[in-house]
């Protein structure tokens, strides 16, 4: 195509950045004892030795279904309480201080306070919670506060019900800042969960697997985790933005 160049091209440019930190990662393994770095080759060796094992995938099932838990409670909650405080400034002026918190408060501070009061099994679940609450927040109260106020008007003036209001002007307008806190959030939670779970070591968990690798200084498995926990969070953002915005598309034409 004219005034196209190679670098127009998505997957070259994914490739030739992927053989580059490739190259640089095997650089660093010869410079550095094995014992304190593994490089690429036994890193995938000891992926594709965990791969077919039972404790693999109990741990990656147990880990996500707790921190998909968190997930989906926290967002609820903030798109719940997002909707009131963009309706009631008493509301909002009552839950800032603690949703800044939320948001300031050191992870592992609130790992340890946490695993006070809960068992470790669920520590994921109330980490997973407390690091996408604030986001989803915070985000979503901007959104709404952003509504063009022009638009409501003239949706009032064509008598809109709420059902056809809230697909044809509320939506759209917060869907940006809800794709945004979803991106930041998938991963974010993904993180906090497992390091919940290095800190609690709940049973059949992907926190657990790392800290046995880190125990027993197996570096090779602890880099195979952690491109897992990578490969999972990328997916599941993926997956998350995808279907939010299918879903959009699918009441955008139901109007």
């Amino acid at each position: 195509m004219k005034g196209s160049t190679i670098w127009d091209k998505r997957w070259l440019r994914g490739t030739i950045a992927a053989v580059f930190w490739l190259a640089v990662w095997q650089t660093a393994a010869l410079l550095i004892p094995k014992l304190l770095f593994a490089g690429p080759v036994p890193t995938v060796q000891s992926l594709l030795f965990m791969l077919p094992t039972t404790v693999f995938w109990q741990s990656i099932v147990g880990s996500l279904g707790k921190i998909a838990a968190g997930f989906a409670i926290a967002f609820a909650a903030g798109a719940v309480l997002a909707v009131l405080c963009a309706r009631m400034q008493l509301c909002r002026v009552l839950f800032e201080p603690v949703v800044h918190s939320m948001k300031s408060l050191p992870v592992a501070c609130f790992i340890v306070v946490a695993l006070i009061w809960i068992r470790s099994a669920w520590i994921s679940v109330l980490t997973a919670f407390f690091v996408v609450f604030p986001l989803v927040y915070i985000n979503l109260t901007e959104g709404l506060t952003r509504v063009d106020q022009k638009l409501l008007e003239m949706a009032q003036v064509f008598c809109l019900s709420r059902g056809k209001r809230l697909i044809a002007v509320w939506i759209p307008a917060v869907m940006p800042y809800l794709l945004s806190a979803c991106r930041v959030s998938v991963g974010m939670a993904l993180k906090a969960g497992v390091a919940g779970e290095i800190i609690g070591l709940p049973r059949r968990s992907i926190g657990e697997q790392l800290y046995l690798a880190k125990l027993y200084l197996n570096t090779a498995d602890l880099f195979a985790w952690s491109i897992v926990i990578i490969l999972l969070s990328v997916a599941l953002e993926k997956l998350l933005v995808r279907g939010i915005s299918a879903a959009q598309r699918k009441w955008g034409t139901s109007l």
